[in-house]
C-alpha cells in the first residue's frame, strides 16, 4: 500500500459533488444525514448529469491506481469499486468528497473493510474505539491510514530480508502511529491472505528480473546481446539502429516496472537496498531506477 498521486476533477464534476454534499450536510441530525448520503449514493448515476460526473470520477480514480487498474489496498486484484476511505454510513459529511474516494477490489471493499472503522477518542490521543453501526462517531480522527493523504510506507515496512514478505509496523513509531499501522493491516487483511504474501514474493523476483534486463539492455554492445535480454529475436527491429532499439526496450522495461502489481515491493526494494546485496548492486549500476 503506497500513497496515491491525486488528480483534480473538472470544475463541473467538482461542483456536482459539492452540490450533493451540501444537501446531505443540511440534514437535521446524524441519522438524517446518513440516510441522505445512502440515498444519494444509490442514485449517483440516475441522470445524465450524474452519470457524466461519476464517469469522470471513475476515470480519474482508474488513472490514480497504483498499477494498471489494481486495488489500491491489496495491490493484487482488479479495482472495481469506488471505495469511501471514511465509510459514508459513519461519515455522511464525507460521502461526496473527492478526497475520500479510491478504487478497491471487491475482496478488500466488501470482504474485509466493509463499514468497519475506528477513531481515536478523544481526538489526538492514542486510544482507539471501534465504531458502532447507526451511531455517530465520537470524533473524526480516523485510525486507518488514508493513502490519499498519507504515505503508508511511513507506517509499514515489508520484511524482504527474512523473505517472509509480511508487512509490519515500522520500528520506533509512537504508540498512536503504531496503532494506526496495526489497525490498517488487520482491517484490510494484508498479512492474513496467503495469496497476497505469495504474490509479493513473486513480485520481488519480477522486479529484480526486469531491473537486471534493463541494465543488460542499456549496456548491450550488439544486437545479439540485446536479443538475449528480450529472449525473442522477433522483438528486435533490425531496421532501426542498435541505439534506438536499446532505448525502446529500456523504456518498455521501465513501463513494465511502473505498472506491475504490488508496487509496495518495488518501493521497499529501493528503500532497503542497503541490506539487499543483489538489489543494491543492480541499483548502483542503474541509479536512475531509484526515481521510477
Amino acid at each position: 500500500m503506497i500513497r496515491l498521486n491525486s488528480e483534480e476533477l473538472s470544475k463541473s464534476a467538482a461542483a456536482h459533488l459539492l452540490s450533493v454534499q451540501a444537501r446531505i450536510n443540511d440534514g437535521a441530525d446524524f441519522d438524517q444525514k446518513a440516510e441522505r448520503a445512502q440515498t444519494a449514493w444509490d442514485s449517483k448515476s440516475s441522470s445524465d448529469v450524474k452519470k457524466a460526473a461519476f464517469g469522470e470520477i471513475k476515470g480519474k480514480l482508474i488513472a490514480m491506481c497504483v498499477g494498471v487498474e489494481i486495488c489500491n489496498y491489496c495491490e493484487n486484484n482488479e479495482a472495481t469499486d469506488v471505495e469511501h476511505i471514511y465509510p459514508k454510513s459513519f461519515f455522511p459529511e464525507r460521502a461526496f468528497r473527492w478526497e475520500n474516494y479510491l478504487l478497491a477490489c471487491k475482496t478488500c471493499n466488501s470482504g474485509h473493510k466493509l463499514d468497519k472503522f475506528a477513531v481515536f477518542s478523544p481526538a489526538g490521543t492514542d486510544t482507539s474505539v471501534d465504531l458502532i453501526r447507526d451511531t455517530a462517531p465520537a470524533t473524526d480522527d480516523g485510525v486507518m491510514i488514508d493513502p490519499r493523504a498519507e504515505d503508508p510506507l511511513q507506517f509499514f515496512w515489508l520484511d524482504i530480508q527474512n523473505k517472509t514478505f509480511i508487512l509490519d509496523p515500522r520500528l520506533k513509531l509512537d504508540p498512536r502511529d503504531k496503532r494506526r499501522a496495526e489497525y490498517t493491516l488487520k482491517l484490510l487483511g494484508l498479512n492474513d491472505r496467503d495469496t497476497l504474501v505469495e504474490a509479493r514474493k513473486t513480485a520481488a523476483k519480477y522486479y529484480l528480473d526486469r531491473l537486471e534486463r534493463y541494465v543488460k539492455a542499456r549496456d548491450a554492445a550488439t544486437v545479439d546481446e540485446l536479443e538475449t535480454v528480450v529472449q525473442d529475436p522477433d522483438f528486435i527491429n533490425e531496421a532501426q539502429t542498435l541505439e534506438a532499439e536499446k532505448q525502446r526496450i529500456c523504456q518498455q522495461i521501465i513501463v513494465d516496472i511502473q505498472t506491475y502489481a504490488h508496487p509496495t515491493v518495488w518501493h521497499e526494494l529501493k528503500r532497503q537496498r542497503g541490506n539487499l546485496p543483489k538489489t543494491n548492486s543492480l541499483l548502483n549500476r542503474a541509479p536512475e531506477a531509484l526515481n521510477w
